[in-house]
């Protein structure tokens, strides 16, 4: 009986330490982003965004040439990757003993030889922070919360399947047209730049707009296979506040 009791006491304790520390080893955070326009620009145009299979909800500023954006995190989570391309696809699971097709998305894909740009973002703390926090640590005084850090940018390329990696943040928009730098911190993602010149590329600040709204045209399809970002809004006398769902 002893024993019993025992195990059913060890047992009861796990289970109270597993409901405590689940959460935390699951707990997600935003992450802020943003698609700098030049200032040049008399409106700024919208882009879809998606990730992790949802529409991310996007503000495109009416005071400002920028449109912010925010994406879900693990609180431990260290690299993002990021595409921009006009369109993406996707590829349906095949059943190869049987030889046919089942409803179920595999993965997405990039369409074939379109141009795109792919990127993976690595937080890593700054240089001078790193040097200081050496020389602190000799005299015991090391306070790693107040380190601050970057994301580190390395352009790549896709598999020849033209697979996008799961948790990618895909940017529906020109990728001829943009830049990225390092930069950005915790709470931030380095800055999306579109080039000055983009009304001599584009051929007028017309055109733009006018092949800015094709993509979100061509965007509805890939709509469907992705659902909306839950919002919750809350307003009161002085202000209005937009909850964005992580899950």
């Amino acid at each position: 009986m002893r024993k019993k009791n025992k195990y059913l006491l060890l047992l009861s304790f796990i289970f109270a330490y597993l409901s405590i520390t689940m959460p935390l080893l699951h707990a997600r955070s935003l992450m802020m982003g943003m698609i700098q326009f030049p200032r040049t620009l008399k409106k700024t145009p919208s882009i879809r965004i998606y990730y992790c299979g949802k529409i991310v909800n996007s503000h495109t500023h009416k005071d400002m040439p920028k449109v912010t954006f925010e994406v879900s995190k693990n609180n431990h989570q260290t690299t993002f990757y990021l595409l921009v391309t006009e369109q993406i696809q996707y590829q349906i699971k095949t059943c190869n003993h049987l030889g046919w097709q089942s409803n179920t998305i595999d993965y997405l894909r990039l369409p074939p030889k379109q141009p795109y740009k792919f990127f993976r973002l690595e937080l890593l703390p700054d240089v001078l922070e790193t040097m200081n926090a050496i020389k602190t640590s000799k005299t015991n005084e090391l306070e790693t919360e107040n380190k601050q850090y970057h994301w580190q940018v390395y352009e790549e390329q896709l598999p020849a399947t033209g697979k996008i990696p799961d948790e990618t943040i895909v940017v529906c928009y020109f990728p001829e047209l943009i830049t990225m730098n390092k930069g950005g911190n915790k709470l931030e993602l380095p800055p999306i730049t579109i080039k000055r010149n983009i009304i001599d590329q584009m051929g007028s600040e017309e055109k733009l707009y006018e092949e800015s709204l094709k993509l979100q045209i061509a965007s509805l399809d890939t709509d469907t296979i992705h659902v909306p970002t839950k919002q919750e809004i809350k307003q009161d006398q002085q202000r209005t506040l937009i909850i964005n769902h992580l899950t």
